[in-house]
């Protein structure tokens, strides 16, 4: 097969409303900003990716602004003249030129496999083996922080055929009062749901936490801890019947060396985004496998591109927890020429070539940071 060269490259920092307001425990969203990264073969063929930090740099240090000047000054000129084919080859040079920043690297790594994948006219997810499942079930993610707001939302997910689990973010008050509240939305939606800390209680906030969480309609207790203390999640996942999921702690395969080890969470959170691309969030996804640990398809609150590239993953894989791929519908508009569909409860897999989706380019031309 000849040569498929990238001919030009090109970046896009995006701001796309929210619907409401999304409360995180260290980050109030009203916005969520995006850079796209698109390449054009010798042949014509395009490839897109995203890089996406929920909130801004508090969860990983990386920012759109760092990420887009970093990729134009080190990464566009690796990228010049190469073959699309060689996608391994110029990530092995990228780690050499830049230590850490997944979320860019996912984003680049995206973009050469979904051109990839159109030069052959396959979807992405035939260069991983092919899927197993075609829709995948979805969670909605309640972060208003509020009860009835939470409740009421819920029950009009559940009413659309949308969603009938549901995540509650915690974290931004006294950890009793948010584990009160969490058990009091679970109860009141009658949906089985997990709460999500994003590193925000301490080991002694979360001891007191499991009590009243401890037989409620709560199962999963995502990250409660900082990233680093996985002594203390083994710890919180011998003393409670809550299921504990690793997201931040679970970013790379040397982190999941350590999570195993540990015996530190019976589930983790998958995202191409923290793991640096598909290849690598699909390395971890069969480390987690093989200890018997459950998968489950996380967010970094990805637009259309960045779901649509974590679906094709995902899809590829036998996930207990389902998915959390719900931020297209949070956000008050879509990029894409067709939006993802959602409905009975799931998110359908692009069915097209590569990613499987189009940008419409008046849009991303509207919301492109001026």
């Amino acid at each position: 097969m000849p040569a498929a060269l990238v001919r030009s490259v090109e970046t896009f920092i995006v701001d796309i409303p929210l619907r409401r307001v999304h409360k995180l425990s260290r980050a109030v969203l009203t916005h969520q900003s995006y850079l796209i990264v698109r390449l054009t073969t010798a042949d014509g063929v395009q490839g897109i990716g995203e890089a996406t930090v929920p909130g801004g740099p508090w969860w990983s240090g990386e920012s759109v602004e760092a990420m887009r000047a970093l990729f134009l000054n080190h990464i566009a000129p690796l990228l010049d003249g190469r073959d699309i084919f060689s996608a391994n080859a110029i990530m092995a040079e990228i780690d050499q030129v830049a230590y850490a920043n997944a979320a860019l690297k996912s984003a680049v790594e995206t973009a050469l496999l979904d051109a990839t994948a159109r030069t052959l006219s396959i979807p992405m997810s035939g260069l991983f083996g092919g899927r197993i499942a075609d829709a995948l079930p979805v969670l909605w993610v309640l972060a208003t922080g509020e009860l009835e707001a939470d409740v009421a939302e819920a029950q009009a997910k559940i009413d659309a055929g949308l969603h009938r689990r549901f995540k509650i973010k915690v974290g931004r008050g006294d950890p009793g009062d948010d584990a009160r509240r969490a058990v009091e939305t679970a109860s009141a939606i009658g949906c089985p749901c997990s709460i999500d800390l994003n590193e925000a209680w301490s080991f002694a906030d979360s001891t007191r936490a499991l009590a009243v969480l401890d037989g409620s309609g709560v199962d999963i207790l995502e990250q409660p801890l900082p990233r680093a203390d996985l002594p203390g999640l083994a710890d919180l996942a011998r003393r409670s019947s809550l299921a504990i999921m690793a997201d931040e702690s679970a970013c790379s395969t040397t982190d999941m060396i350590s999570v195993i080890r540990e015996r530190a969470a019976s589930y983790v959170s998958l995202k191409i985004s923290k793991a640096g691309g598909p290849s690598r969030m699909l390395a971890i996804a069969r480390m987690a496998q093989a200890a018997g640990i459950n998968l489950f398809g996380g967010t970094a609150l990805d637009s259309s591109i960045g779901t649509a590239a974590n679906l094709q993953c995902c899809s590829t894989l036998p996930l207990a927890g389902g998915t959390e791929l719900f931020m297209p519908l949070l956000l008050a508009d879509d990029i894409l020429e067709e939006p993802l569909i959602y409905r009975d409860f799931c998110v359908e897999v692009p069915s097209g070539v590569g990613l499987g989706v189009t940008i419409d380019d008046a849009k991303l031309r509207h919301y492109e940071r001026k």
